[in-house]
């Protein structure tokens, strides 16, 4: 058995055990041909319309050197895949490659839907068009951001994205909205005309940030010089490297050199330093920025299953002996 497929059996088998046996659990692999008796297919597409993948279903999206193709999504289904930086951060998982996608677009149908730990590397726009109610994006790198029609019920978890979730058009209205735990690096961020519910506990490094939220607070800033225009009734315990925030309700200005650690990996290095001044800075004494409060920032954007990050196969065995296989599993919250 090769490599990776031994780990994929060992995943379903633990991913199986952790979610219970309430949704049926199927593997996308497109360096494998659909194959339905082992519960796997090669693209996501057929399985909107595939009669035995029932809504909310899990759907391991696996690591592959090859890009999948975009999926207009009109069934609720949980989407996981590998995460990202596997290579970067320590006990990832053993088989280090991502599962890349450009886009998702979440069409009506699709709502209570959930997609975490994918690459979407979609950069001259949106890598996930929402546009049904409901739509939980969580751990995902996104190399552009999240667009939203005219829906509520959105939540944006935990992702490391180079763009903004706004709406489609400067007249889109939409509510409900939750932005939290995210590291939104670099270029601009602009809310359009809707508004977010709660934004709390992110990093914005870009130069341009516009943003409208009932409720704005334990997040940071990290650029001295950018434009920065919050709309809030409740703007509390932010941390602005250019002091944009003013000094009222625990809003602070924070020198961005003292902010986090020195050095890390591309998502580790915004971690708080031992004497951030973001430590206890948050509401109710909670950490400010992206790895702070009760759901922070998770390195890699590694899914909440057991996962294998370590795995040994002898070249070589017999009939008495067998072939030594040492496994290394961890739990991931």
């Amino acid at each position: 058995m090769k490599k990776s497929s031994l780990i994929a059996v060992v995943l379903l088998v633990l991913s199986g055990s952790y979610m219970g046996c309430h949704a049926g659990i199927w593997r996308v692999n497109n360096q494998l041909e659909t194959d339905k008796s082992q519960r796997i297919f090669s693209e996501l597409s057929p399985l909107n319309d595939d009669a035995d993948v029932f809504p909310g279903d899990t759907i391991h999206l696996e690591g592959s050197p090859v890009r999948y193709n975009n999926f207009n999504c009109s069934k609720r289904l949980v989407i996981i895949g590998p995460g990202y930086f596997l290579t970067e951060n320590p006990e990832t998982q053993a088989r280090a490659e991502e599962a890349t996608i450009s886009s998702i677009r979440f069409n009506p149908g699709s709502e209570g839907s959930l997609v975490m730990g994918v690459v979407f590397d979609y950069t001259s726009s949106s890598g996930i068009f929402v546009a049904t109610n409901n739509i939980t994006i969580q751990r995902c790198y996104m190399r552009g951001g999240v667009t939203i029609t005219d829906q509520t019920g959105i939540r944006v978890f935990q992702n490391y994205m180079l763009g903004e979730v706004g709406g489609y058009t400067s007249s889109t209205v939409y509510s409900d909205v939750v932005v939290r735990n995210n590291l939104f690096i670099g270029g601009g961020f602009n809310t359009q005309s809707g508004s977010f519910s709660i934004c709390e506990n992110n990093v914005f490094t870009g130069n341009n940030i516009t943003i409208s939220a009932a409720s704005f607070r334990n997040n940071i800033i990290t650029n001295a010089n950018a434009n920065v225009s919050i709309t809030s009734g409740s703007a509390q315990n932010n941390l602005a490297a250019g002091g944009q925030l003013g000094s009222e309700n625990g809003n602070m200005a924070a020198d961005a050199n003292s902010l986090f650690v020195e050095s890390g990996s591309t998502d580790g290095q915004y971690q708080l330093a031992q004497n951030s001044p973001a430590r206890g800075a948050g509401f109710d004494g909670v950490d400010a920025g992206a790895f702070g409060g009760d759901s922070g920032y998770r390195l890699s954007g590694l899914p909440p299953i057991p996962l294998v990050y370590d795995l040994r196969v002898d070249d070589s065995g017999n009939l008495e002996t067998g072939v030594g296989i040492q496994i290394k599993v961890k739990s991931n919250p």
